[in-house]
C-alpha cells in the first residue's frame, strides 16, 4: 500500500530508496556472515566512501534503527515516503517517532525560554527570572 507520491519530493525520497537498495546488496554480499539485517545497514553505511552524502549515511542509520525494532524495509520505506508526502523535516521523515511526545511548541529557542501559550503571552527573557 503505497501513498499517492509527488514525484518531485526530492532528497528525502531519493535517499530513502538507495539506502534501502545499499542495505540490500549488503545483504547479498554477506549472506554467509549470518549477521543481523540492521547490522547489514549499519555495514552499508560504514562502506560508503567518505565523501557521500550524510543524508545517505542517516538513512541508513534509520533504516538499521527500525530493522532492529522489528520493522520491515518494505513498512520503513512506506513510512519514510508517507511523511516526505506530507512535508515533514527529513529528520521527521527517516526517524517517524522522532520526539512525537512532544507539543509542537518549543519550550527553549535560540530567543530564551518562553512559557507555553496556555498560560499566556508572557515571556521570560534571557538572564531574568519569572517570579
Amino acid at each position: 500500500m503505497r501513498p499517492n507520491l509527488h514525484p518531485e519530493m526530492g532528497q528525502v525520497v531519493i535517499c530513502a530508496r538507495v539506502a534501502r537498495q545499499l542495505a540490500y546488496f549488503s545483504y547479498k554480499h554477506d549472506c554467509a556472515a549470518m549477521r543481523t539485517n540492521a547490522r547489514v545497514a549499519s555495514l552499508a553505511a560504514e562502506r560508503l566512501p567518505l565523501d557521500y552524502p550524510g543524508m545517505l549515511r542517516f538513512a541508513l542509520h534509520s533504516l538499521s534503527i527500525y530493522l532492529d525494532l522489528g520493522y520491515t524495509s518494505a513498512q520503513w520505506l512506506h513510512n519514510v515516503l508517507e511523511a516526505a508526502h506530507y512535508g515533514h523535516s527529513f529528520r521527521r521523515c527517516f526517524f517517524f517517532a522522532y520526539k512525537e511526545q512532544r507539543s509542537p511548541y518549543p519550550r527553549v529557542t535560540n530567543r530564551g525560554v518562553q512559557t507555553s501559550t496556555k498560560r499566556g503571552s508572557s515571556r521570560v527573557r534571557k538572564g531574568q527570572v519569572n517570579v
